[in-house]
């Protein structure tokens, strides 16, 4: 098998299994607060093995490094909380494709963070990320569980956002895998005293089902998709990794029996739409 094949395996299978993690949030009877906290200890302890078996170093260039390490993690924190209540309330197609509005968000505030030219070109693609939004939007109100899941995604997007930019601008210089498990030292630390005095039973299989989350839903896929950029481009990991909420959709429906609204789809595809083609063109500039 040659190296891009491989590669292309192992893209599939990360996007697949960061689509699979949806599933978590409503199969795992626990508070988010604490299937977000059990997870990134678990993931930060699996990727800690990881590094030590690599012999990688893990620290950071100087004090002001380790605030950002901090800062990342808070960011990251804020994510998967809004991520994973955005999938509690509503469904995983629903809360994915409100979280997939970040691209477009970067789009717009990027340029204004490192000094670059805001194109008109990413103004349409953000007004037409905003209609697929209002597609999607049954009322207004946030007493519907849809519009609730829409609004902690676009939410989770904004700080997913943030963490992105900042890593950007200030620990580029970090291999993936050591920005990852810091963050979710953090993240596990943060939530740490929700998890001590918070105390709540765990049903038969929880145990399983959060080591599975920790390490094979997190770890794992993160390890993939990092390795596939060897003999992959940025274009086609993007336009593979848009597959997500479609892999979400059809794993919600399976597991979980959840459907598809017709609003939902026609939202969703005006949303994807913009993100495939931002994807493409990013990388051709």
């Amino acid at each position: 098998m040659q190296p891009r094949q491989i590669n292309l395996i192992q893209l599939n299978v990360a996007v697949l299994m960061w689509g699979g993690t949806a599933m978590f949030a409503k199969g795992v009877a626990l508070p988010v607060s604490h299937i977000i906290g059990l997870r990134s200890l678990i993931g930060a302890a699996a990727l800690l093995a990881m590094l030590v078996v690599l012999k990688r170093s893990l620290g950071a260039n100087g004090g002001r490094h380790y605030v950002l390490m901090v800062t990342l993690g808070l960011l990251l924190c804020a994510h998967w909380l809004t991520y994973f209540k955005a999938l509690k309330v509503s469904t995983a197609a629903v809360g994915i494709l409100a979280l997939h509005t970040y691209p477009i968000l970067t789009a717009i505030i990027e340029p204004f963070v490192f000094s670059e030219r805001l194109r008109k070109s990413d103004i349409a693609l953000a007004f037409a990320v905003f209609v697929g939004i209002l597609i999607m939007t049954p009322t207004l109100s946030l007493s519907d569980t849809t519009t609730q899941g829409i609004v902690l995604g676009v939410v989770s997007g904004l700080f997913f956002m943030a963490r992105n930019l900042l890593t950007r601008k200030y620990v580029h210089q970090y291999t993936s895998s050591v920005l990852m498990f810091w963050q979710m030292l953090v993240t596990g630390l943060v939530l740490l005293p929700w998890l001590l005095v918070d105390r709540v039973p765990w049903a038969p299989g929880t145990g399983g089902l959060l080591l599975l989350l920790g390490v094979v839903f997190t770890a794992l896929p993160h390890t993939l998709f990092s390795a596939s950029f060897k003999h992959l481009s940025a274009k086609t990991v993007g336009i593979i990794a848009t597959l997500l909420p479609f892999y979400a959709a059809v794993l919600g429906y399976l597991i979980h029996d959840e459907t598809l609204s017709l609003r939902t789809v026609a939202g969703g595809s005006v949303i994807l739409a913009a993100i495939a083609f931002e994807t493409v063109r990013s990388v051709r500039t």
